[in-house]
């Protein structure tokens, strides 16, 4: 027997679901083909949908309470069995009880491998009292019948691919082919037990399981082998055994499960993160995710298996707050926290605590290689180690807090702290030198970050932030980069190539600089739903050019392509990620340091993206009665109310839907909530649509459909309206014949009045003039905003073109669109963003001088024209304006809306208006495509 051995203590995430289950004693889980999740509890089988769950009890159909064990066929039938009978749910759900043929009355099912599936579709059952075929005979009605298999307890079945059938009988494993019984523990020296669960792998090798023993068979080369779980087993009856998407092999064993991998188990267990609550039930579903059902404490799943481990202070780090990391050349993990400093030997999850007499390790804030493989680490308390990796020795120096240490491209250490920027050999004992020049003057003040970006043919350029700027160190010294119109001052910086760096600070989101000499030519700016949150505290640039990004929600990547989020739900150990704390490891795995531990991210390239799933329709009530695809219902006063869900486990908080009632609006909407309502609806037909997208909204899923219709009472029927009509019309008739008759009267009044209507003639001419100017006015006039409106705002164009041309000056043109503004329509309301482009017309007027123009273009687009503006005054223009909006706060209802706008900047000497607008608005174009909240300049 090979030897078994006990899994260390690398942390692992475990989200546990009970909300929702009536009883949280889980006896068996499964998944149907649709993708819905099933529980069967001591009190009921549920339905799981990701978010919720929906119970199948006596109101259904079903009458046994405790659920025992469920199968899925391959037609998609669920068989449910229980303590008094059997059941079959068909595709639509709906139960049908298969009765036993006499003399037995009822079914009733074990907990175990108890139903099976031939290769042709033959689907067998054993019960306590034999076992029996299952047969559909019409619609979703099955019926049971004997099969002829040795008398006596029937612990467990199971097909082989060859068809032939493997039970656990008795005290012994048998093999049912032909109308024949073998009995095989003999053969294969079997020890006599109940064998209640039977599975072949994808090797074809067959798997049983007693009360507390594992045996593995080989069928062809008849023989078996004992691969018992480490410990003592239990004699508990929900002993699981199951394969995961691996091709690994579960089994449980009381609040721990093994799995078999490299002919060994490797065990997890409360010191993983599992809890400590015996597991009832083990199950894969289609996404691979291993779930666990809990005596007594409900339905659990591991969260980022496979992917994700971590390190706390449980697992033995000096703090759970940890602050950065690094792998030395000798194989062994650094890792820096609150509290001091930590190392993990290779091979190994055992960590040791580093100390040393007179040397202060706590606050590890950042640690270092350099060229010769010593260990550096920076305190923000303010001490520089180094630390012999063969001795484990260190050396220390008093500095002001440190935030990064770098090794630079001249193989020395530069030291970035609360008081200036400093740099060390690293080869000889000298104390770190203030750095001051020469090049710019550096200041004495805090520098909080340097990375290390790559140009043409490799040459590397160190860049550090501090709180008077961006500086660039050049062959002649240090730079100070002019940041141009990006006003910002970044605090954590990551190189990319080219002079390509991302900066987060003071500022929400990150930024993309493009730097061209010293001076940057280009920026981007990044924000939600990118990212998980605007608050920013760590950035990192991989070898693979991933940028990976920590928040306080959160961690997003991106790999020049695609945004994903990462969150406790995704398998990190905690969502508050802490400052400088990304770290790459040698093989390419990632390191993150959290308020709550240190995450291993194992293989990134090997997560897939949060795909739009087709999402599915899980509840269509109308009313309280639930109605399917093609119902008819008739008309009442109830609203309708929608469930949809995308079924993906893995991703469920990633995803978002969009939806419309085809019938009653045709404009889609987007949200987070699966449970949509809609009151009173009309008589008519309707079609209800929904998709999935996911966080970035660059992915959208298929459309899911569902028709109705409401049919309308007596009262609401053509007929009455029609009858309705006629009555209305007879009677509009007596009303004009007695109208006739009171106009007559009338008109000798009328005559009357002409003569005192001339006498107000005089005094209504002057007020009609009053009008005549304000209808001038309106025609003029943008009513919502008051700025000139289309027309208008073109002919000064055409106006000003003239003038260019003949007083050979030049003419500047800015198209502005407000960013998103559909989002603030559908989140806030129509009035919201009316309020928006009175808000943006304010600003603008606001901001121009007195022979500019502007006007409202159409929409919420915005055109300005500045007679007399070169390139360069326009484009610094229109980054007064770009931040104006920035900067602006919308208060509506409470809450606040964040408004950004993009600008389109065309700019030299027009020969038509026509032209200079087709510029303007190509460069509006291009700075939506770059991001939005951004200029693009372009000359005539």
């Amino acid at each position: 027997m090979l030897l078994a051995s006990l899994c260390t203590a690398q942390r692992l995430s475990f989200s546990t679901i009970t909300n929702g289950l009536e009883n949280l004693n889980v006896n068996c889980i499964t998944q149907d083909r649709t993708g819905y999740l099933w529980v069967g509890t001591e009190n009921g089988l549920y339905r799981f949908d990701g978010k919720q769950f929906r119970k199948f009890g006596p109101t259904e159909g079903i009458r046994g309470r405790t659920i025992q064990s469920l199968f899925v066929g391959q037609d998609g039938t669920l068989f449910v069995g229980t303590t008094a009978g059997l059941y079959s749910l068909g595709p639509d759900q709906r139960v049908a009880e298969i009765r036993a043929p006499a003399p037995l009355e009822d079914f009733s099912i074990r907990i175990g491998d108890v139903f099976t599936q031939s290769a042709s579709g033959q689907v067998v059952v054993a019960d306590r009292s034999g076992a029996y075929t299952l047969t559909k005979v019409a619609g979703d009605q099955w019926t049971a019948k004997p099969l002829a298999l040795e008398p006596g307890n029937i612990w467990s079945v199971n097909y082989a691919l060859d068809g032939t059938l493997w039970y656990g009988c008795g005290f012994d494993l048998c093999r049912y082919d032909h109308g024949k019984t073998t009995h095989v523990s003999d053969e294969l020296l079997l020890p006599k037990k109940n064998w209640l669960h039977l599975f072949f792998d994808r090797q074809g090798h067959l798997w049983i399981r007693s009360w507390v023993q594992i045996i593995e068979i080989f069928p062809v080369e008849k023989r078996a082998e004992s691969h018992d779980l480490p410990g003592e087993g239990t004699a508990a009856p929900y002993n699981s055994l199951v394969e995961d998407a691996d091709g690994r092999v579960i089994a449980s064993q009381g609040a721990s499960f093994g799995l078999w991998t490299n002919n060994a188990w490797n065990m997890i267990a409360e010191k993983n993160g599992l809890s400590r609550f015996d597991i009832s039930a083990l199950f894969t579903d289609r996404e691979g995710s291993i779930w666990m059902g809990l005596v007594g404490h409900g339905l659990m799943r591991w969260v980022g298996q496979n992917q994700w481990e971590a390190y706390t202070s449980t697992d033995g780090l000096s703090d759970d707050v940890v602050w950065s990391s690094v792998r030395d050349r000798m194989g062994r993990l650094w890792i820096g926290t609150e509290s001091g400093l930590d190392w993990i030997a290779p091979g190994s999850n055992e960590v040791h605590v580093w100390k040393s007499p007179g040397i202060m390790t706590v606050r590890a804030a950042s640690l270092a290689l350099d060229a010769n493989g010593y260990i550096w680490m920076g305190s923000a308390a303010g001490s520089l180690v180094k630390i012999n990796p063969q001795t484990l020795a260190g050396r220390q120096w008093n500095v002001h807090e440190v935030y990064r240490l770098l090794l630079g491209a001249d193989e020395r250490m530069w030291i970035a702290t609360g008081g200036g920027l400093y740099v060390k050999n690293a080869g000889d004992g000298s104390p770190p030198e203030l750095v001051t020049g020469p090049g710019a003057a550096l200041p004495e003040q805090r520098f909080s970050d340097l990375c290390i970006d790559v140009g043409a043919g490799g040459a590397k350029t160190m860049w550090a932030a501090s709180d008077a700027g961006l500086f660039r160190l050049a062959p002649d010294g240090w730079h100070k980069i002019d940041m141009g119109l990006a006003g910002i001052n970044p605090r954590e910086l990551t190189g990319g190539q080219n002079g390509v760096l991302w900066a987060s600070g003071a500022f929400q989101g990150i930024v993309r600089l493009q730097i061209a000499g010293d001076r940057v030519v280009e920026t981007q700016h990044v924000s939600k739903p990118h990212l998980l949150s605007e608050q920013i505290v760590a950035i990192y640039m991989d070898h693979r050019g991933w940028l990976w990004v920590g928040q306080d929600a959160g961690l997003t990547v991106y790999d020049g392509h695609t945004w994903r989020g990462f969150t406790e739900s995704d398998g990190l150990i905690w969502n508050d990620t802490d400052s400088y704390a990304i770290n790459e490891d040698t093989d390419g795995s990632m390191w993150i340091g959290t308020s709550g531990g240190i995450s291993h991210l194992i293989d990134p390239q090997s997560i897939p993206g949060h795909a739009a799933r087709l999402p599915v329709v899980s509840d269509m009530r109308f009313g309280g009665r639930e109605i399917s695809n093609g119902a008819t219902i008739k008309w009442s006063a109830n609203s309708l109310t929608a469930t949809i869900t995308a079924l993906s486990f893995r991703d469920t908080q990633h995803m978002h839907f969009r939806y419309r009632l085809l019938g009653l609006e045709q404009e889609w909407v987007d949200t987070t909530n699966e449970i949509i309502r809609y009151p009173r609806l009309e008589p008519g037909n309707y079609r209800f649509q929904a998709a999935t997208f996911n966080d970035s909204g660059e992915e959208i899923s298929g459309i899911r459909e569902m028709d109705f219709r409401i049919t309308p009472r007596w009262w609401q029927s053509q007929f009455l309206y029609w009858l309705l009509g006629l009555v209305c019309a007879i009677a509009a008739a007596r009303l004009w014949r007695r109208r006739i008759r009171g106009l007559e009267a009338q008109k000798q009044h009328l005559e009357i009045a002409v003569q005192h209507r001339t006498e107000d003639l005089e005094r209504e001419k002057s007020e009609l003039l009053r009008a005549r100017e304000q209808m001038r006015h309106y025609a003029e006039h943008d009513d919502l905003t008051g700025l000139w409106n289309h027309r208008i705002i073109v002919e000064r164009l055409r106006t000003e073109v003239a003038k260019s041309q003949r007083e050979r000056t030049p003419l500047s043109v800015i198209l502005v669109d407000l960013d998103h503004f559909k989002q603030i329509n559908d989140t806030f309301g129509h009035l919201a963003g009316d309020l928006a482009l009175k808000e943006m017309g304010a600003i603008f007027l606001s901001s121009i001088r007195l022979n500019d123009w502007v006007g409202r273009y159409g929409g919420e687009e915005f055109l300005l024209i500045l007679p007399g503006s070169n390139f360069n005054t326009a484009r610094v223009r229109a980054e007064q304006l770009r931040l104006a909006v920035e900067s602006a706060r919308l208060a509506y209802g409470g809450r606040l809306i964040q408004i950004t706008a993009s600008f389109g900047v065309a700019s030299g000497f027009p020969t038509d208006e026509g032209k200079v607008i087709k510029i303007a608005d190509g460069a509006l174009y291009d700075a939506k495509a770059r991001g939005r909240n951004c200029i693009v300049a372009a000359e005539l």
